[in-house]
């Protein structure tokens, strides 16, 4: 029988969604697990500790509850056994994009100011907005993420550019496809750049201070993927002296944002704290997708079938088959 150890961010009341494999599966919960009880394991569901991983000579498949695989592909030695990684991608596509349009609209509209005045009771017009209708916006990983940001932007009539690591073909709602290659010479025409990338080697301060100074004055940046995407004192810099029209940063680089950081007090920022693709406890909709990965892989692995959203550990991306 397969034992499957269920740690944080799931919640022991969520075993219940795995009732249709009693018989089949021995099921341990355990949100922050012994070595004696992750010994035990042939599969773990949830987000254990990468080095808590080491030396599980039963351990098969590891079903992270995010679509970033870093944490764990970075760390090369726990990939000699044949241990399998799969990811949450596809499950946070709707909420990501949401908050993608949520804040191009906040900044071109002023809103985080006008949030600023209410709190200190100030009647103040902020003067001039300007709109996403007919501008140019530049996607950086154009994956399931991505793909979900230009649907919803193509109302907006954008010409949307997307950028990944290979084009095959130029995906539904967007305009272009570009590698990195191309990087340089898309940015001075973006008016929006939302940045979806997961970390790797390559996309390490992939925006420095050289390339955030190719943008345009009136260009807003937007990062959802990973806070080490982004130059933090370059950005803070563009953002003092004009250079960027303003920011949204759901992830930054050190995170958290340490509270004496210069960061949160720029006007043309807004900060949140890595919450908009949380997995539980934000949007029901993602919720009931990840759930949905999670059985279906379970059900593949108990009949030997090819798991879904498998994660390549030399790349730290998941596989082009059999993605969810």
């Amino acid at each position: 029988m397969t034992t499957v150890l269920i740690t944080r961010p799931f919640k022991e009341t969520d075993l219940s969604r795995f009732s249709s494999f009693e018989g089949k599966c021995r099921f341990l919960y355990d949100a922050a697990p012994s070595r004696d009880i992750l010994l035990q394991a042939d599969v773990i569901l949830g987000q254990p500790v990468p080095d808590s991983l080491k030396d599980l000579p039963d351990l098969k498949w590891v079903q992270i509850t995010s679509a970033g695989a870093n944490n764990y592909t970075d760390r090369k030695e726990l990939f000699g056994n044949g241990l399998k990684l799969t990811c949450l991608s596809g499950a946070f596509g709707q909420s990501i994009s949401e908050f993608v349009l949520t804040m191009t609209l906040m900044l071109y509209k002023n809103m985080q100011l006008y949030r600023d005045n209410q709190n200190q009771s100030l009647w103040k017009d902020e003067g001039p907005q300007e709109t996403p209708v007919g501008k140019n916006l530049l996607i950086l990983g154009a994956g399931n993420i991505g793909s979900e940001i230009a649907k919803l932007f193509r109302p907006f009539r954008t010409h949307i550019t997307g950028m990944r690591r290979v084009v095959r073909e130029i995906p539904e709602n967007f305009d272009e496809m570009i590698t990195s290659d191309g990087l340089d010479e898309a940015l001075p025409k973006a008016d929006i750049i939302a940045c979806a990338l997961p970390e790797t080697p390559e996309t390490i301060k992939m925006l420095d201070e050289r390339r955030l100074s190719l943008m345009k004055p009136s260009a807003i940046l937007i990062n959802v993927g990973r806070g080490t995407l982004i130059d933090t004192d370059a950005v803070l810099k563009a953002l003092r002296e004009n250079r960027l029209f303003g920011a949204a940063l759901d992830v930054t680089d050190p995170e958290p944002l340490p509270a004496d950081h210069p960061l949160w007090q720029e006007k043309k920022a807004i900060i949140t704290p890595h919450t908009t693709g949380g997995s539980f406890g934000h949007l029901k909709a993602t919720e009931e997708v990840l759930f949905d990965i999670c059985q279906k892989n379970l059900q593949r692995y108990l009949e030997g079938e090819p798991l879904l959203n498998l994660v390549d550990p030399e790349t730290g991306y998941r596989v082009v088959e059999n993605r969810y």
